[in-house]
């Protein structure tokens, strides 16, 4: 009986061990397929996380005043300076573009946009510069009048479009260049495009809505805060995010054309919002005039301003890299570069 029972125990120590072995090779298999699988939280540099960077003149940006900005398929960045042409951020090297060692047309910089051949696109104060992969220069130019060109936007057909101050918007396809003007769309600030193909016009007398056929037209009798459209951006939960110049909240559209209303509480006249992004966490965040810097992770917005040590309170423009950093184009004082948490 005791021979037994020591036999048992044995056989029953050997099993526990097999069973202990196995574990450990089924962990061992899971560590390295988890360490080995990339996520979206994923950063080249995670020591980077969580800082900001700021470039200016003093750093040896060629201005401060940044007005667009742009990743090309190459993961390039892209910025349009005021008064001082366009940079190329690549590799961690910055390079320039100005009328005086390129063919840019014009220092006046509004916005910069990648069409679907590779072919970077500059609104400037007189036109469109267009820089081919191959790097030579190309222009669209209207002989009688000067078009002062405030976004550009490249769609899904293959069109381009670009609204412009003062002469309404331009939409190209590859061959032709038709222009569409009204006394009550002159201005036109900016352009998006939905999931169905869509294309949504912001202008200052309200939101001019083109899906291929007919054009809508929404208005604060629709339920938008302002007339006046200056920033568009459609999300990933397709939500169209609209931004206006002075109203006292900003709007989003849902899949079902319902308005919606999100409010800042920032104790102003208005919210005077000039650029809306997503960020790879699925955060909104809108560069306004006034009101700094303002983040929406879904549930409440968060401030970025002079008070609690961003550079000011006048953002520009927003737009985001491929390693995970996000860009904010200020209206003074140059360039910020921010890094999201890692979770």
């Amino acid at each position: 009986m005791k021979t037994c029972q020591t036999n048992c125990y044995n056989m029953n120590k050997i099993w526990i061990l097999k069973l202990n072995r196995q574990i450990a090779v089924i962990l061992v298999i899971l560590i390295f397929t988890n360490a080995c699988e990339k996520v979206a939280e994923d950063l080249k540099d995670p020591a980077s996380a969580d800082t900001w960077t700021i470039y200016n003149t003093t750093t040896g940006l060629p201005g401060n005043q940044v007005r667009g900005i742009k990743q090309d398929s190459k993961n390039n960045m892209w910025f349009a300076i005021s008064s001082y042409g366009a940079a190329k951020y690549s590799n961690k090297t910055w390079t320039y573009y100005n009328t005086s060692n390129s063919g840019i047309l014009s220092n006046d910089i509004t916005c910069v946009e990648e069409d679907r051949t590779g072919n970077i696109l500059f609104g400037t104060t007189n036109g469109i510069a267009i820089l081919s992969p191959d790097y030579t220069w190309s222009y669209f130019q209207d002989q009688n009048v000067t078009i002062t060109v405030n976004v550009i936007k490249a769609v899904s057909d293959g069109n381009v479009w670009a609204g412009t101050h003062g002469q309404g918007f331009l939409v190209s396809d590859g061959s032709t260049i038709n222009q569409y003007y009204s006394d009550e769309f002159q201005n036109v600030n900016d352009i998006e495009e939905d999931v169905k193909g869509n294309i949504w016009i912001g202008t200052d007398n309200g939101l001019i809505k083109w899906d291929g056929n007919n054009y809508s037209f929404f208005s604060m009798t629709n339920g938008l805060p302002d007339n006046d459209v200056t920033a568009l951006f459609y999300d990933s939960q397709k939500r169209l995010w609209i931004g206006t110049n002075g109203g006292n909240t900003v709007s989003w559209i849902d899949d079902e054309g319902i308005i919606h209303q999100l409010s800042f509480i920032n104790g102003n006249l208005g919210c005077y919002v000039r650029d809306i992004f997503e960020d790879r966490k699925g955060g909104i965040w809108f560069a306004t005039w006034f009101d700094g810097l303002i983040q929406y992770d879904g549930v409440i917005p968060h401030s970025y301003k002079e008070y609690n040590g961003f550079p000011e309170n006048d953002i520009n423009s927003i737009g985001e890299d491929n390693d995970g950093n996000i860009w904010f184009g200020l209206y003074s004082k140059g360039l910020v570069k921010y890094t999201l948490p890692i979770d």
